[in-house]
């Protein structure tokens, strides 16, 4: 089946060399009841208690820096932290990486001017972006590296709705694509639909999926179930964990993925086994490296 393709292509394993960038304070100890995050224009984060301020600045007091004197016309937004972000009386950055897990995504989406880019064992990439804070588009393709090989390219729109600010979260989206080839047999459609909803933040949660496939252009009768998780440890670690069962009109597999990431501001690094098991014919485990970097300026 065409699916198979995409879940047992044999990707080349690469190191890669994280390198992340630190955007004013990470975590700090806080000792205010009433901390803020402040978003500069030029896309620095402060975090501190507003001791003072006017029409023309606000002077914010940080752990790191002390005092600091912001101009008004220099700040993008500022918000009262949620007491969430605050982990045993440390504030977190807020996580940009809350809608994905793996390969698949969660309840929650991109908010209006948010985007991403993201890439799976290098061949598969992927652009989104947040038009507005209920409604993302992305497209994507994945060159296998093959000479006259395929060509898979595709779309994903997302609806993401909010039943339960931050607690409860219903996406309703979709998968498009065409695998374009001068081979008959690797010219053909693919795709699903799907309804997600998540339960928690975007820092932990647990998802659970229901859809339907699209394979060479005709829906699959039997559904597409999926439950995925993550929890966020610490700023900069997560779990991850992924799972689908796919049936297809002639054979059916289940897929299972247990890692975990490594969060910065600007990138985001997945390191996990991903398992295949194939009704009589066995169980692949391959080793998955995905890579997340976010971009664009989003309000907060």
């Amino acid at each position: 089946m065409h699916l198979n393709l995409f879940t047992l292509a044999l990707g080349v394993f690469l190191s890669l060399h994280l390198s992340v960038r630190s955007i004013a304070q990470d975590v700090f100890a806080l000792d205010s009841t009433s901390i803020y995050t402040v978003q500069t224009k030029d896309g620095n984060v402060f975090y501190g208690a507003i001791v003072l301020e006017n029409a023309e600045f606000i002077i914010l007091s940080t752990e790191t820096f002390g005092e600091l004197t912001i101009k008004r016309n220099a700040i993008r937004n500022i918000r009262l932290l949620d007491r969430q972000k605050i982990v045993n009386g440390r504030a977190w950055f807020d996580n940009p990486y809350g809608s994905r897990y793996f390969a698949g995504t969660s309840g929650y989406g991109l908010r209006k001017g948010e985007g991403s880019y993201d890439n799976g064992w290098v061949v598969f990439n992927q652009i989104s972006y947040g038009l507005s804070d209920h409604f993302s588009l992305g497209a994507g393709f994945a060159p296998l590296l093959i000479f006259d090989g395929p060509l898979p390219m595709w779309i994903t729109p997302k609806f993401s709705i909010p039943i339960k600010k931050d607690r409860i979260n219903l996406a309703i989206g979709g998968l498009f694509g065409h695998s374009y080839s001068d081979y008959e047999f690797d010219n053909y459609q693919f795709g699903a639909v799907y309804s997600q909803i998540t339960f928690g933040s975007r820092d932990a949660n647990l998802s659970v999926g229901f859809g339907f496939g699209i394979s060479d252009g005709n829906w699959t009768e039997n559904p597409l179930l999926s439950l995925n998780g993550m929890i966020r440890l610490s700023p900069r670690f997560a779990l991850i964990g992924e799972s689908y069962i796919i049936n297809s009109e002639f054979d059916g597999f289940g897929l299972l993925g247990t890692g975990v990431r490594f969060m910065g501001r600007r990138v985001a690094v997945d390191l996990a086994m991903l398992t295949a098991i194939i009704p009589d014919d066995g169980v692949y485990p391959v080793p998955w490296v995905g890579l997340h970097v976010p971009f664009g300026k989003p309000k907060l």
